[in-house]
């Protein structure tokens, strides 16, 4: 699947375009000019449709594979996924750097094999969720916020 059908899916979505720009920082606005047909994919920055890809591979591909369906887990897999492509990014510059430690390389490696290993295993991420959900709900309590 090429970028454009993968952005056409990110359109075709049940997801609303408020969802869509929480999610991966792409205005709302442009999903609805891009859904009421007065914008063109072809018009999109390589950076705007990057993040419409990330978010059709790790939310609207796997609505269909058994994933779990929480909103607030599909929410935890999103930031997930963002932080970990970040880290990843930070990790590959590192490594990349002149003076680079001879084991920069290996641990972009270790970072990018984590982010698939997890990201394609739901019973993990599953796991994380619960996790993260757990001490969310013990800072609220501590701090007296809500979310």
């Amino acid at each position: 699947m090429d970028a454009r059908q993968k952005v056409q899916a990110v359109l075709k979505s049940e997801d609303s375009a408020y969802q869509i720009q929480k999610l991966t920082n792409v205005n709302s606005s442009i999903i609805i000019r891009l859904r009421n047909h007065t914008r063109s994919v072809d018009n999109l920055s390589l950076g705007t449709v990057e993040k419409l890809e990330r978010y059709f591979d790790y939310h609207v591909k796997h609505e269909n594979q058994n994933m779990p369906s929480s909103a607030q887990l599909s929410h935890f897999r999103h930031r997930l996924i963002n932080l970990l492509q970040e880290l990843y990014q930070l990790q590959q510059a590192k490594s990349e750097a002149v003076d680079a430690l001879p084991d920069e390389k290996a641990m972009t490696a270790a970072i990018e094999q984590l982010f698939n290993d997890v990201i394609a295993n739901k019973l993990e991420l599953e796991h994380l969720e619960t996790l993260y959900s757990s001490l969310l709900s013990n800072h609220e309590e501590l701090t007296g916020e809500a979310k």
